[in-house]
């Protein structure tokens, strides 16, 4: 399979953990004012897409470039020193995500006789987005010390 169609899916997979977030909340919305009940599980099943958003975009926000930098120092650098400062903040997010793998193991085995109120889910599947999402990241930044990338461009104005 080629990289862009990989890089697809993984964008089509997190737009239907968003597309499904949204449409449980919103069934939540409108069984709550319009017919009067609750849908019991709506809360547990929209936080736990939201974790999986929020920790599986790690990796495609790496992927992209797309990771917060601190563009005002990176403007006043010479050549030379924007390679090194970016070696650096790859350096510094691999080991980060590396404690994150890690620190996300722990919970994925602490939390699984954990369950929840209203699915009666061990927590296990909340904390499981930690690792893989890390794990995708740690991918991420391996193969950008490996081709010595610079980083995305910065314009000055």
């Amino acid at each position: 399979m080629k990289e862009e169609e990989k890089n697809g899916m993984k964008e089509i997979l997190a737009m239907l953990l968003v597309l499904g977030s949204f449409a449980v909340l919103m069934g939540e919305v409108f069984c709550r004012y319009l017919w009067g009940f609750s849908i019991e599980w709506a809360d547990e099943v929209s936080r736990l897409l939201l974790v999986w958003i929020t920790f599986g975009g790690i990796a495609l926000a790496i992927r992209e470039h797309r990771e917060i930098f601190v563009t005002t120092i990176r403007l006043r650098l010479s050549e030379a020193a924007k390679r090194k400062w970016f070696a650096f903040l790859n350096l510094l997010g691999l080991a980060f995500n590396l404690f994150l793998l890690t620190f996300g193991l722990q919970m994925v085995f602490f939390a699984w006789t954990i369950q929840t109120e209203s699915l009666g889910l061990p927590y296990s599947f909340f904390y499981l987005s930690l690792p893989v999402g890390s794990a995708g990241a740690i991918y991420y930044f391996i193969r950008r010390i490996r081709r010595g990338e610079r980083g995305p461009e910065v314009s000055s104005g």
